[in-house]
Formats: structure tokens, sequence, C-alpha cells
């Protein structure tokens, strides 16, 4: 079974081939006199699949890692999510408790024979009622 590589695998090999280039062509420089028409012609050849080669790779790398990053956004959306479900079900639970607290100090105030309480707890349950 083939294996693939990574980015940072691909970013090595089109170094490897960019480092086989600037051999390339430092031999033709130091060797251009002594090199026929046919073997300069070669050289030039080899030297233009190199770089294109070099290029093709260092860009499948950058799609790569976009590819990579793409997968862990769509990972921080889901957490995101999910996140935001719960917020909202403590945010329900804490309207709950909200309205069971008022309920009590509402039971307190009739208890008590607060007029003034029973009729401020009463407003604030209808107010949360209203509100949800």
């Amino acid at each position: 079974m083939a294996e693939t590589l990574n980015a940072h695998q691909l970013i090595q090999l089109a170094q490897c081939l960019t480092h086989m280039q600037a051999s390339l062509t430092d031999y033709e420089l130091r060797h251009y006199a002594e090199l026929s028409d046919a073997q300069k012609s070669m050289l030039e050849k080899t030297l233009t699949q190199l770089a294109t080669a070099a290029g093709r790779i260092y860009a499948y790398s950058v799609q790569l890692v976009f590819l990579d990053a793409e997968s862990q956004i769509q990972q921080l959306k889901q957490a995101t999510e999910g996140l935001k479900k719960f917020l909202k079900t403590a945010q329900k639970i804490q309207q709950v408790l909200d309205i069971v607290s008022n309920i009590a100090s509402l039971a307190g105030a009739i208890i008590s024979h607060d007029l003034s309480g029973i009729t401020l707890g009463i407003d604030e349950i209808i107010q949360m009622i209203a509100n949800n």
C-alpha cells in the first residue's frame, strides 16, 4: 500500500529538487566552455523540469496545509456549535431557577402577609414568564 506524503515531507522533497537544480547550475557555470551545445541544451531542459517539479510540489504542500487547516476549522465549528447548545441549555436552566427563586420569595411574602412583597413577587414572575 502506497503512503502519501504530508506537507512537511513535500516541502523537503521540493527543497531537495531545488538543491539539485542549484548544483546542476553550479556545474553548468563551472564547465560551460567544456560542454557541447547538446549537453547545454540537455542541462537547460533538466533545470527547467526540476524547477517546474519543485514549484508544483511546493504548491501541493501549501494545498495540503490548507486542507488540514480547513479540517481543523470544521472541528472548531462543531465544538462551537456544541458549546452554543450547552449555553442555551444553561440559560434555560438559569431561567427556571430564577422563576423558582421568585416563586419561593412570593410564597414567603404570602406566608408573612407582606402585601408589597406579594405584589412585587407576582410582577416579577409575570415579567419573567413574559420574557420567555
